[in-house]
């Protein structure tokens, strides 16, 4: 079963580029699914496929704008290694469902979602200053640092998701031959910094399920 209103807003996210492709960021709560490790310093996690030997070593996630809301812009920097150099220009696979809440929203669990997929170098300014090398991609075997720009849609606040909060986004990345660069992924309580356009949804839908979003487990803080 796919959610309609999730299917339209991903196949729109390829209309911003000029921002080099949206990441969505926000706090991360324990009891998402699929989740391996938590990675330092960020809201992200290792997905349950990641292993060892992806190419992409990450050892912390940072993020320029805490907290980060929805319609804002910020940047994200991975730090870690790659162990192996690639050619081509590699993908990222975007998967947006309702993870861990499904079942809060009438879903069954485990309910497929919505994906698209991005270009990794297109998304992806990669620095090696060991190397001397700055903003190439693909990139060769050594530590790097990766700054991507944040972007949270407008759009998945707007109807019809109005009884829906959270959201469980995956980033897939693999090179050409389809290896595995990294998996990460992030649950998130989307909302308004402004609390007047919070208000604005109907009373007993997604107004009253997004109280639930504390400033510890929601997008208020990660």
């Amino acid at each position: 079963m796919l959610i309609p209103a999730i299917e339209n807003a991903v196949k729109a996210l390829p209309l911003f580029t000029a921002l080099q492709k949206p990441i969505f960021n926000a706090g991360y709560t324990h009891d998402s699914f699929s989740v391996k490790d938590e990675i330092p310093d960020g809201p992200f996690s290792l997905c349950e496929v990641s292993r060892p030997t992806d190419l992409l070593a990450i050892t912390s996630v940072s993020l320029s704008k805490r907290p980060v809301y929805i319609d804002d812009l910020a940047s994200v920097n991975f730090y870690g290694e790659f162990q192996e150099s690639f050619k081509g220009n590699g993908t990222i696979e975007l998967t947006v469902n309702c993870g861990s809440h499904c079942e809060e929203y009438g879903y069954p669990k485990d309910t497929p979602g919505a994906n698209t997929s991005f270009t990794f170098c297109d998304m992806s300014e990669i620095e090696q200053p060991l190397q001397g090398r700055k903003a190439t991609c693909p990139p060769e075997k050594g530590p790097t640092i990766i700054t991507s720009l944040v972007y949270v849609l407008p759009m998945f606040l707007r109807a019809p998701l109005i009884d829906k909060g959270y959201y469980n986004f995956t980033f897939d990345a693999k090179t050409d031959e389809g290896e595995r660069i990294y998996c990460l992924q992030t649950e998130v309580c989307l909302r308004w910094e402004d609390e007047k356009k919070n208000q604005l949804y109907p009373p007993s839908s997604w107004r009253d399920f997004v109280k639930s979003c504390s400033e510890s487990d929601g997008i208020i803080e990660s």
